[in-house]
């Protein structure tokens, strides 16, 4: 089995992409499992999402990641893709190579800050996404750093691109994956429980 016969959905869809992500634990929900006590809290987030359709940094911020994608040489990715050893984890990288040596990117922009390297709930977002493709030796972590322009608008700083390789075996995603992975298991079987006791409610 290759991960292209682990996709869930190809992402052509946004709704069925977004209907496919409320019963799995994805990249995004990860991120944020920096403490193994909050399991109750996260579980509540998955149940009471918060609606969010983007503001002008995240509309930016899609506008350049194919340009970031293009820096880093790999093809861009829309596709959640399922762990072959959880099935109620899955993650769509930004970027997906699967030459040698099979390479996964994760892209962002930094608007109006120079931080090229990732920050402690984006370690964790890439220790999940390593997690969910053992056949991926390494994810390359991209940055572009936009300024305002001379008419407000996000541009590109000049030198602003910036390429970080992360091997899987990286000291930082070793100690990511060994916090979340248990956290993300408590969150799923809470969130079992919480929904057969929803059914079986007379209210």
């Amino acid at each position: 089995m290759t991960w292209r016969d682990r996709i869930i959905v190809d992402g052509a869809d946004r709704a069925q992409w977004l209907k496919a992500r409320k019963s799995m634990i994805g990249a995004s929900a990860a991120k944020g499992f920096a403490n193994p006590a909050s399991v109750e809290k996260y579980v509540a987030a998955k149940l009471r999402p918060k609606s969010f359709f983007g503001n002008e940094t995240t509309r930016s911020g899609h506008r350049w990641e194919p340009m970031i994608l293009a820096y880093l040489g790999v093809p861009e990715n829309k596709a959640f893709v399922r762990s072959p050893s959880h099935d109620r984890f899955a993650c769509t990288p930004d970027g997906i190579s699967d030459e040698d040596p099979f390479t996964l990117a994760e892209v962002k922009t930094r608007h109006g800050v120079i931080k090229p390297n990732p920050d402690a709930g984006e370690w964790r977002q890439l220790a999940f996404q390593l997690f969910c493709f053992p056949e991926a030796e390494r994810v390359l972590f991209g940055t572009l750093t936009l300024v305002r322009g001379e008419h407000d608008e996000w541009v590109e700083r000049k030198g602003g691109y910036s390429r970080l390789e992360v091997p899987r075996d990286h000291p930082r995603i070793v100690a990511a994956t060994e916090l979340i992975i248990p956290i993300a298991e408590q969150v799923v079987a809470a969130l079992d429980a919480a929904k057969e006791a929803m059914k079986e409610s007379p209210f």
